[in-house]
């Protein structure tokens, strides 16, 4: 809950943006033909916004995925100090699994920490790229 309320400022701004950024004289000539405000919006700034609203939700996604301070703050309720034997069996966050390990005196630990920091930057490098190119591939010019 905390990550959510966190990422929504993200994602409203994104959209904000990208709804502003559709031309008006795109949303006159809808008007113009005789649609109606829900058809404007339906048919006409939502397909050309969609870019920027898909990359704000990617980008808030990648920066919630980050954030291991705000799990810490509130207590991480769902912590399991213990580490997962299968993916089946719970788990807790990787930002918080790699905080734990990071306070561990054992040499092994290193190694552990290394490789969740690794993963974690490899999605988050992903998550990013993903928009980029999400957005290169439907943005259009007016």
């Amino acid at each position: 809950m905390t990550l959510a309320l966190m990422t929504l400022p993200v994602i409203i701004i994104a959209t904000r943006t990208a709804l502003r950024s559709v031309p008006d004289s795109i949303r006159h000539a809808a008007f113009g033909v005789g649609c109606s405000r829900w058809q404007v919006v339906r048919d006409h700034v939502l397909p050309l916004a969609m870019p920027g609203i898909l990359t704000g939700s990617i980008i808030g996604l990648a920066q919630a995925m980050g954030e291991t301070a705000p799990l810490i703050i509130v207590g991480m309720v769902a912590f399991i100090p213990d580490v997962s034997a299968s993916f089946t069996e719970a788990a807790t966050v990787l930002p918080a699994q790699v905080f734990t390990w990071a306070g561990e005196p054992d040499k092994a630990f290193v190694e552990k920490t290394a490789g969740g920091i690794l993963v974690l930057l490899t999605i988050l490098i992903f998550l990013n790229a993903t928009a980029v190119i999400l957005r290169k591939k439907f943005e259009r010019r007016w």
